[in-house]
């Protein structure tokens, strides 16, 4: 730990309505904990003037940024496979070509993956087919990540390694797409992913160490000092997050959600929400109740606009009596509930088990969570504040892929669709993520997408949802620390808590709202030890 440090000359925005610091330019830190937020000319009275002083050269702090729902892991793992994301490519044909390329240095019948693909930004507004790939792969299999991480495309090899035939039923929860002719055209959506008898990451630890890393140290570089590790889906994953803490090599103060066909074992032995320390804890169940918003499968009460069944509401991983079941077990142990759910089918089903458990066993400060949190109504809202629920949200969503819910929702739906305005006016604390590698875990670039609320193409998604810039910064800081219980801990410049620190090389409240996301991050701080500095 560093013993006293003095950062001066900046501007502090302390994101405390308790304690804004007016006038502050610096920051006391001893032994890892903000000890004092003022002036520097007036650090002789409230802070020891001897502690060892960083000159930041003007720069803006802010507390360090918390990623409140991401995927490290997956996102070291994708960051190695073929780049399929726009802007890095625009078309079906520059995917295949992409993969011929992977393929003629790939040993036969190695797997070939790419990542990141969405249909709505292809230039052929579709999904890619097994024959778009087989041209190029006949000698290995292939699978092609959409961008949401809720359907997959795959080449024949791979449809015949996994006995995906004609004929072959969908599985509850997800679905085998089909041609006219009723081959199966390799789209595998939701639970149909299972089918390959692929894990979701690799069950190599030294892999998994290697990923953790990586992503690691790409989020330092963008501000973040803590994360919510959104859905630990296997024993070796969470044996590599309690090794690199051991080991000193954990890059981030982690919550993990933990998959709920854990749940049982966790039953066994009595653990639940909170067990751990300042840089690992146990945080909360996590349950998929729902698919995603931009493949058409989130659970919607209403349609899909320009859908081919014009019936289509998506799909539900649950039937209600299920999610009742599973809520009910999590919450009568002492765990804090996390639901992804996108669709307001999903939502008002994770609300009814909420209330159902609630009525059985009330608990005054559960703050169970309803992950994404997408489609929303004014009833919705109102229940959720009632209850005490906190949305998840991700503001690069609108950005990135406003584009493509304008078109599946239509306008009007879409204005209560991660409505961010309204939730903090209904005194929800709406937490601020990524969902990265789903999207771009920098969270400038979700402060920009809040306060702009434009997509990718220009389009105005959802204007009168727009936020300041300082409700931007709060949503990633003390909303997100709030959603894990650590309101105490960080999430603020307070004197007391973790001296966990972005500093920017602007202030976002003074630049263009369109440059919000050009801004540099000259240096993270963990704990008052500088854990990233820009070469500059």
């Amino acid at each position: 730990m560093t013993a006293a440090v003095l950062f001066t000359n900046a501007t502090v925005i302390t994101l405390d309505p308790a304690a804004p610091a007016d006038g502050a330019d610096s920051i006391g830190v001893v032994d890892g904990r903000i000890a004092w937020v003022g002036a520097r000319a007036d650090a002789r009275s409230g802070f020891d003037i001897a502690a060892r002083e960083v000159d930041l050269g003007g720069a803006t702090v802010v507390p360090g940024f918390i990623d409140a729902h991401h995927h490290l892991m997956t996102l070291g793992f994708w960051m190695a496979q073929i780049d399929c994301a726009a802007p890095a490519v625009a078309s079906i044909a520059e995917i295949v070509t992409a993969v011929g390329e992977r393929a003629a240095v790939t040993e036969p019948g190695g797997w070939i993956r790419g990542r990141g693909y969405d249909d709505n930004k292809l230039a052929e507004r579709r999904h890619l087919t097994r024959h778009d790939l087989d041209a190029v792969s006949p000698n290995h299999p292939v699978m092609i990540r959409n961008a949401s991480g809720h359907m997959s495309v795959v080449n024949s090899f791979a449809l015949r390694a996994a006995g995906i035939v004609r004929g072959t039923a969908s599985p509850f929860g997800g679905h085998v797409a089909v041609d006219e002719q009723g081959e199966p055209t390799g789209l595998l959506q939701e639970t149909a992913q299972e089918l390959l008898g692929l894990p979701f990451l690799p069950h190599d630890k030294a892999e998994l160490h290697g990923y953790l890393r990586t992503a690691g140290q790409a989020y330092l570089s963008a501000g973040v000092t803590s994360g919510h590790e959104a859905g630990i889906f296997d024993p070796a994953e969470f044996a590599v997050l309690q090794e690199a803490w051991a080991a000193g090599t954990l890059d981030l103060r982690t919550y993990m959600m933990i998959r709920n066909p854990m749940l049982a074992a966790l039953e066994g032995v009595g653990l639940s929400t909170g067990f751990g320390d300042d840089r690992l804890r146990v945080g909360s169940i996590k349950i998929i109740s729902d698919g995603s918003l931009i493949g058409r499968t989130a659970a919607v009460c209403s349609p899909y606009e320009h859908a081919a069944d014009p019936d289509d509401l998506g799909l539900a991983m649950f039937e209600q009596a299920e999610l009742d079941d599973l809520v009910w077990r999590g919450h009568r142990a002492g765990w804090q509930m996390a639901i992804h759910a996108i669709g307001d089918r999903a939502i008002g089903m994770c609300l009814d088990a909420f209330a159902a458990a609630l009525a059985r066993m009330p608990r005054a400060d559960h703050r169970h969570r309803i992950e994404h949190c997408g489609v929303m109504r004014p009833d919705i809202i109102a229940r959720m504040a009632a209850m005490g629920v906190i949305p998840v949200g991700q503001p690069p969503f609108i950005h990135e892929f406003g584009d493509g819910f304008l078109h599946h929702l239509g306008r009007e739906r879409a204005q209560l669709t991660y409505p961010l305005r309204s939730l903090l006016d209904a005194g929800i604390p709406v937490a601020g993520s990524s969902d990265s590698p789903v999207s771009s875990f920098a969270p400038l670039i979700g402060v920009q997408a809040a306060v702009n609320q434009l997509t990718r193409d220009g389009q105005d998604f959802a204007p009168a949802e727009a936020l300041t810039v300082e409700e931007a910064l709060t949503i990633y800081t003390r909303n997100a620390a709030f959603a894990a219980f650590d309101e105490n801990r960080k999430g603020t410049l307070t004197p007391g808590k973790y001296a966990d620190l972005a500093v920017l090389g602007a202030d976002p409240r003074l630049v263009p709202p369109t440059e919000i996301s050009r801004i540099p991050i000259l240096a993270t701080v963990l704990g008052g030890e500088t854990v990233f500095q820009a070469a500059s």
